[in-house]
Formats: C-alpha cells, sequence, structure tokens
C-alpha cells in the first residue's frame, strides 16, 4: 500500500457496441441496450456462430488522416479516439503539463492481428500485393506508443498483455506508479479489436453462444465476443483537487492472483478469484462490509459464473447475498483485452451516478449462481465502494476497487 498519495479518476473515453462516446456507453449501459448483434469485419458463415459485439458506425477518416490510417490498425483506431476524449474530458492543461510526469499504461489483446489477417490473405489469395504497412501495428504496444506520441507524454510507459484482465492489470499498475511517486497522471486502459484468429478460437473451443450471451442464467451456452476501447486518466489526488478537476472516484486499490489450474478453466471453487478480491480490498484499506456493488467478470460460460459466484460467497459470506452484481458483457460482449477498461469504466460511472448497470439476458435462475444479478433492470442506489473483477484465461486474475468521492 502507498496511503500517502490517492489516486483520482478525472477522465473518461470509452468507444464500443454501446456507441462512440461514453456518454453513448453509459446511456446504453443504464438502458440495458444489447450491441450484440450480426458480424459484418469478416465472414462468419463457416463458423457455427455470426454474432459479436461489434462498434458500428466508426468512420476512421472522420478522425486521422489517410497517411495516419495506413499505418493504424483497427485498434490503434478505436484507443486513439477513446484517448482523444479522456484527455479532453480530464480538463488538463497541456501547455503547461510538465510531460515527463505523465504516462501511458494500456491493457491489450489482439491488438493489430485484423490488420496481420488481411496482410496474410492478399498474400493467400494473390489478388493485389499486400501493403507491408498492415504489418506495422501488428504489436499490441503500437496503442500504447501511438497515445504516449500524440500527447508527448514522456512519463512511463508499458502495455500489459494477460489475456482478458490486461486492462485492469493496466489500471492497477498505473495507480501504483502515481501512488509511489513514480508519476502524476497516468492515461490508462485498454483498446482490443475483433478479429477472425480470436472469433475462430473461442468458436472451436464452443465457448461462444450462438444467441446473445447470457451470464448467470441457467441457459447460458457461452460468451459473445466484442471489441471497444476505454481509456481512463488518472491522477494523484491532491493534484487534481488543487486544479479543481471534475473526480469521477477514487482509484482506492487493487489485486492480483493466480490459479495455477488451467490454460481456460478457473478453480472450480473459484479459489484463485476469491484471493485476488481479498488482495485488492485489503490493498484499499476497505472492508468486505463496505462493498455496495459488484461489476463482475461475468462471460456467461459454463464454469465462469459458477467459480466466480464461488468466489464472492467465500470473501463476503451472508453479505454477498445482500450486494448487487451484474455482468455489463450482456450489452457489449467480452471484449477480451479492453474488457476490464470497459468494466472501469463502468464501475467509476456507477459510484459516481448512483446507478448500478443491469445484467440482461437473464430469465432463469442457476441453483449454483444464487446471487442478486441486478436482473435486466438498471437500479438506483448509493454507492460507497464498488469492485470490478477481471478473470482471465490462465488464471490471471484482477480485481480493482473504486470509492465514491464526495462532489465539491
Amino acid at each position: 500500500m502507498y496511503p500517502q498519495r490517492k489516486v483520482a479518476v478525472v477522465g473518461l473515453g470509452v468507444v464500443s457496441a454501446l456507441g462512440m462516446t461514453a456518454k453513448d456507453f453509459w446511456d446504453g449501459l443504464v438502458k440495458g441496450r444489447c450491441g450484440i448483434g450480426q458480424l459484418s469485419l469478416f465472414d462468419t458463415s463457416a463458423y457455427r456462430t455470426h454474432l459479436g459485439a461489434e462498434v458500428r458506425g466508426l468512420d476512421p477518416a472522420m478522425h486521422f488522416g489517410k497517411k495516419e490510417l495506413g499505418r493504424m490498425s483497427r485498434c490503434d483506431v478505436l484507443g486513439m479516439i477513446a484517448a482523444r476524449e479522456a484527455m479532453f474530458d480530464s480538463g488538463l492543461d497541456f501547455a503547461t503539463l510538465d510531460k515527463e510526469t505523465v504516462g501511458v499504461v494500456l491493457g491489450g489483446g489482439a491488438g493489430g492481428m485484423l490488420s496481420g489477417e488481411k496482410y496474410r490473405r492478399d498474400l493467400h489469395e494473390k489478388k493485389r500485393a499486400p501493403r507491408p504497412s498492415l504489418l506495422i501495428p501488428f504489436s499490441p504496444s503500437v496503442t500504447t506508443d501511438y497515445i504516449a506520441i500524440e500527447f508527448g507524454l514522456e512519463g512511463p510507459r508499458a502495455t500489459i498483455v494477460t489475456a482478458c484482465s490486461s486492462s485492469s492489470t493496466s489500471i492497477g499498475y498505473a495507480a501504483d506508479l502515481i501512488r509511489r511517486g513514480d508519476a502524476d497522471i497516468i492515461v490508462t486502459g485498454g483498446s482490443d479489436a475483433m478479429c477472425e484468429l480470436t472469433y475462430s478460437g473461442f468458436n472451436s473451443l464452443r465457448a461462444v453462444d450462438e444467441g446473445p450471451c447470457r451470464p448467470f442464467d441457467i441457459n447460458r451456452k457461452g460468451l459473445s465476443l466484442g471489441e471497444g476501447a476505454s481509456i481512463l486518466v488518472l491522477e494523484e489526488m491532491e493534484r487534481a483537487k488543487a486544479r479543481g478537476a471534475r473526480i469521477y472516484a477514487e482509484l482506492a486499490g487493487y489485486g492480483i492472483a493466480g490459479d495455477a489450474y488451467h490454460m481456460t478453466a478457473p478453480e472450480a471453487n473459484g479459489g484463485g478469484a476469491a484471493r485476488t478480491i481479498a488482495g485488492a480490498l485489503d490493498d484499499a484499506g476497505v472492508s468486505p462490509e463496505e462493498v455496495d456493488y459488484i461489476n463482475a467478470h461475468g462471460t456467461a460460460t459454463r464454469f465462469n459464473d459458477v467459480a466466480e459466484t464461488a468466489a464472492i460467497k467465500s470473501v463476503f459470506g451472508e453479505k454477498a447475498y445482500g450486494i448487487p452484481v451484474s455482468s455489463i458483457k450482456s450489452m457489449i460482449g467480452h471484449c477480451l483485452g479492453a474488457a476490464g477498461g470497459l468494466e472501469a469504466a463502468a464501475t467509476v460511472l456507477s459510484v459516481y451516478h448512483g446507478i448500478i448497470p443491469p445484467t440482461i439476458n437473464y430469465g432463469n435462475k442457476d441453483p449454483h449462481c444464487d446471487l442478486d444479478y441486478t436482473p435486466n433492470e438498471a437500479r438506483h442506489k448509493d454507492l460507497r465502494v464498488a469492485i470490478s473483477n477481471s478473470l482471465a484465461f490462465g488464471g490471471n486474475n484482477t480485481t480493482i476497487v473504486v470509492k465514491k468521492v464526495q462532489k465539491s
């Protein structure tokens, strides 16, 4: 713990299947709107499923020049749009900002894989000579670099790839950098774009529902894949207050623990996830009794939902039955490397507005998943403390803790 420096969330930018801004994202969540539909990014006719939470209505030419777009992947485009919104939202004065104290830490996943697939397809089909520039944004770290270059940020920089918890882990590390004085401001979160390799992989595992996913429902058949970007601007609390920044919430702590169990399946009793949640609460100096809401990993896979429910019960005991839980993946799909960032933004906005997004598509109770999953309709509640779980393949688990900051 680094109690001498607290961390404020002062800016948000989101691109998702619910829209191109953080406002679109939040409005869609509160209204329980489903962003999962027919995919158009690539041909799905060879697969057993055909749906995904795709970002629609995206016109990259409205945001970037032709030369820039020649070197950017879809992942970079999504991430840069979200970063621009978040930086504007933060109200930071770039003319006076010491850029050496501002860093970028993002979570990554498939990165520019979609561009790489186009290169391979053009090469294989020999319809045209593939553009070498399609391979430039292949690495997940490229989006991080683009953001740092655009805003001239010379502080700490890193890209973290821990499967579906990548963005949550990046937010935790970003908070550490501020808490221990290595930076004053960190741009963090993550971006990930849909690609055929990921889609085919999850189909081969038979882990994808043919319809929109149904987290915690007994008839769930798997996840729905999604894409998007979520960028949070974190700032040292006293600095943010001194400049009169609008503070959404405090990023109070985080926890990391591993299952060491299986490459794709979670530990059945939720042991690794429970240790992660407990570690996060300890890091934040928060007791289980203080938690008012849990933004679940909630993938809608057969084993994950049961394991996560078991983990919550293990940490919170009987109180678990009184804590609202919800999975926004029911609306935006599983956005993989960006999932934790999108869910962190949702958790921050839940605390800020006092509204819990629903778990939609929920209709039938599973006796092994018997908590309050906020079915189908949003709920108003004063939230003082909320947590967001990210429980990734390979047992890469991260939980972040968000606390309410009284508005002045």
